[in-house]
């Protein structure tokens, strides 16, 4: 761990390890001599990590042209890296302590927006869809580790992922000593995921990147951005809520037509009404 995030009153030692099949699945991905084989045995230590990237993989949002019945399969499908960022979005809902309501509302907070940020980016052509997956599954893992750490914690968490303020950040530092973007770019640091990723968790609210950022990195927070509204307007917290898209600065900074915009929201919108279950079990 750098000594980036030592000025944040949040003990460090506390962030949480990368859970363990997501971790392994991560060292295979980058040795050269990984294979589908190899990489099934550890995803298949976990049945419901298993079951779950099963689903999604078979899911109308994946357009396979054949059911995918097992993981060498779906590997050879899939490819690699789309199958690690499966693998990481199944182990994430194993992160929470417990499953109740508010750990119902991060998974299902974190699935869509990074199912819908990969749509975006392949729609768009303005990021890598499979980095752009992984920027959406962990802009709010912040808030994850929150959540298990603070019993106190729930009410915040339900207004931070049902609203899009701009003015919580005093009110995050004052309740637990730091932001959920700030912990939530230490974890990924911890865990030695790119700096990229890093950045749009850190900035994905207020954009307000460093000035030597590269490019790659301004454009995929400006992506984060938008697709994280994209739960609040499906209304997967109960209410679907109608959105400003102007308000977003993801979409001054790269320059969209809101117009066109709400078109591809719409679509994938019919892509997850009608997976719905698949995505979110």
């Amino acid at each position: 761990m750098t000594n980036k995030y030592q000025n944040i009153n949040f003990d460090l030692n506390r962030l949480p390890t990368m859970p363990l099949v997501a971790a392994q699945m991560m060292e295979l991905f980058n040795m050269p001599d990984s294979s589908a084989g190899r990489m099934a045995r550890v995803i298949s230590k976990d049945a419901a990590v298993t079951a779950r990237v099963l689903k999604i993989a078979n899911s109308s949002f994946y357009s396979m042209s054949r059911t995918v019945s097992s993981l060498p399969t779906a590997i050879v499908i899939l490819g690699e890296r789309t199958l690690r960022n499966l693998v990481l979005a199944a182990s994430m809902r194993g992160m929470n302590q417990t499953f109740g309501a508010v750990e119902k509302m991060l998974w299902e907070d974190s699935m869509v927006c990074a199912l819908g940020s990969r749509f975006l980016a392949r729609k768009l052509g303005v990021a890598d869809p499979e980095e752009a997956f992984m920027a959406g599954l962990f802009r709010h893992i912040g808030l994850v580790v929150l959540n298990n750490q603070d019993q106190q914690a729930g009410d915040f968490i339900i207004s931070a992922i049902t609203s899009h303020g701009k003015n919580m950040a005093n009110r995050e530092r004052d309740l637990f000593g730091a932001t959920h973007a700030e912990i939530g770019a230490a974890v990924l640091e911890c865990w030695k995921l790119s700096e990229i990723l890093s950045l749009v968790a850190l900035h994905h609210k207020d954009g307000a990147l460093p000035a030597d950022a590269c490019d790659d990195a301004v454009k995929l927070s400006a992506l984060i951005n938008i697709a994280g509204a994209f739960p609040a307007y499906f209304g997967i917290f109960g209410v679907q809520r109608e959105l400003d898209l102007e308000s977003f600065y993801g979409i001054q900074t790269l320059n969209l037509d809101p117009a066109e915009l709400a078109t591809y929201m719409k679509e994938f919108k019919g892509i997850f009404d009608e997976n719905r279950s698949d995505f979110l079990s």
